[in-house]
């Protein structure tokens, strides 16, 4: 039986045969290798993309995390918060009778009740632009705050601050007095904008 199959399968037809197999093997080598070098391919290209994807998003976390924290900045250096303690008013903002002529009179600020230990502090962060004795306000801190806002505080007894000086929200800048055109131990609290004033109970929770 062998020497049937060899005589009637010849070298030359086992060679090609054998070449056939190996060459369908080649192929198959070379499609499976196709595949898996485009599914390469496909991989990095959904990973550029990914990363791309993710750059922009981290981008854009990182633009709205600046723009948050810079509008906090904004918010903190606006003349927001509390200049004493405690915040009971003795006289508003605007028209007032006076106590000594009986006139009315325009009142630019508005007054709380404090005496000489009672602490002043900054109502948000700023620049101090004034920190002198101011003929009726007595020893006076103005504060340059953001966007034209400026702060005043008045008839101290004394300032823990000089012109120039850098303060935050919250800061002791001095504290209350009777100094200058005063009437008695109180606090006068004014607020501005590029220079016109405005009713302070707008800027602060009584």
């Amino acid at each position: 039986m062998l020497d049937k199959l060899r005589s009637y399968y010849s070298p030359t037809y086992i060679y090609i045969i054998t070449c056939i197999l190996l060459g369908y093997t080649a192929y198959r080598y070379h499609c499976q290798h196709q595949i898996l070098t485009d599914s390469i391919k496909t991989y990095e290209i959904n990973l550029k993309l990914y990363q791309e994807k993710m750059d922009e998003v981290m981008d854009h976390h990182n633009s709205m995390f600046h723009l948050c924290d810079s509008l906090l900045n904004i918010m903190d250096s606006l003349p927001l918060g509390s200049p004493l303690d405690t915040l009971a008013v003795s006289s508003n903002f605007g028209s007032r009778k006076n106590r000594v002529t009986q006139k009315w009179e325009y009142h630019p600020g508005m007054d709380f009740l404090a005496d000489w230990r009672d602490t002043i502090y900054a109502t948000g962060h700023g620049i101090i632009e004034v920190s002198h004795y101011n003929s009726g306000y007595g020893r006076t801190i103005v504060i340059d705050h953001v966007s034209g806002y400026k702060s005043r505080y008045a008839h101290l007894t004394r300032c823990f601050v000089k012109r120039g000086d850098l303060v935050k929200r919250g800061d002791a800048i001095g504290t209350a007095g009777n100094t200058g055109n005063s009437r008695g131990y109180h606090l006068h609290y004014e607020v501005s904008r590029y220079g016109k004033l405005t009713d302070p109970k707008n800027y602060i929770r009584l």
